[in-house]
């Protein structure tokens, strides 16, 4: 794949963070450990898998623009390996992969459109049962 089909300029990318968390980064997209959740014009989300476990939200602009990470070591260094992860796992995509990243929130909202009032009250009270975090969002 060519530079210029890539959506993250990794050189860039590199140049924000030591060069062992970007190659950690990158060994992490390599493993598995990033699942892309949406390309929204030039933004891009991912659920990164930590190495202790711990999954943590990356957003990031691309090519090189600023970026995010739920993870302490970005609120410490404004910069973090599960950056360097997602620019990576989005560089291997193919277009193909892009497009099935581009439209899956939109498949999601199409198949929750379909279902019941009450079975999406279900859906989201069972999601609260499991995560913290989702019932702490709701209450909120």
């Amino acid at each position: 794949m060519s530079h210029a089909d890539r959506l993250f300029d990794a050189d860039a990318w590199r140049g924000r963070m030591d060069e062992r968390w970007f190659e950690s980064g990158a060994a992490m997209a390599e493993a598995g450990a990033v699942d892309l959740v949406a390309i929204e014009d030039d933004v891009v989300t991912g659920h990164v898998t930590g190495s202790a476990g711990d999954l943590y939200v990356v957003t990031l602009r691309a090519p090189a623009g600023e970026g995010a990470c739920t993870c302490p070591g970005f609120d410490k260094f404004g910069a973090c390996k599960h950056q360097a992860a997602l620019v990576a796992a989005a560089n291997l995509l193919d277009a193909t992969g892009r497009g099935y990243v581009r439209d899956r929130l939109a498949r999601l909202r199409d198949g929750l459109a379909l279902e019941s009032r009450d079975a999406l009250i279900e859906r989201i009270v069972e999601l609260a049962k499991k995560d913290p975090k989702v019932l702490a969002g709701l209450e909120g």
